[in-house]
Formats: C-alpha cells, structure tokens, sequence
C-alpha cells in the first residue's frame, strides 16, 4: 500500500493541471565530510526533477545555505526581482572551487 501511494503521490505532483510546491531541507547532513576515495567534495548539489521544489543545503563553509529552485520561468523572474530576498541572499555565486587535478 505504501509503495502505491509513494508512485502514486509522484505522478499526482508531476501534473500540469496541479499546483503545487514542496521544500526539503538537507541541512546538517554531512555531505562535504563524504570521501570515496578522491577527496572530500568541492561542491555537493541535487538534481532531482520536479516542478516547483526549493532544497535547501549547507554551504560547504558551514556558513550559509544554498538554495536550488525549480520554478517556471514566469515564477524565477519573480523571484529574481524580489529585493527583500537579495537584502539576504545572492543569485548564483561564484563557486570558489579548487582547480581539476587528475592522478594516477
């Protein structure tokens, strides 16, 4: 029953002729402490697809919060022009990411 609602409730979320909107937090897992063998990570993201999700994770310095939106165009342009928010956060950061380099 569990895995049908699961299936089910993914397919209804999905739907054009649905709004809806989610936000997951992954705050406080430790991601950037994961190493499998090449170091820990430089930058950890999601790529999960689906309409109209905010998650959110730690920045890799501890310091802050990163958020990936997944919006209609129409929804970004709002949100990008919303001066309350960038009084807090900034739009796409550089990354300070150390330079590619590949052993043997």
């Amino acid at each position: 029953m569990h895995v049908i609602f699961k299936k089910d409730f993914g397919k209804l979320l999905m739907r054009d002729d649905i709004e809806t909107s989610s936000c997951s937090s992954w705050c406080r897992f430790p991601f950037y402490e994961a190493d499998f063998g090449w170091g820990k990570p430089s930058w950890v993201n999601q790529s999960l697809e689906a309409k109209n999700l905010i998650v959110l994770i730690d920045s890799r310095d501890g310091d802050g919060i990163e958020a990936s939106l997944t919006f209609k165009e129409e929804d970004m342009a709002i949100m990008e022009s919303n001066n309350e928010l960038f009084a807090y956060a900034s739009l796409d950061p550089p990354l300070k990411r150390p330079p590619l380099v590949l052993r043997r």
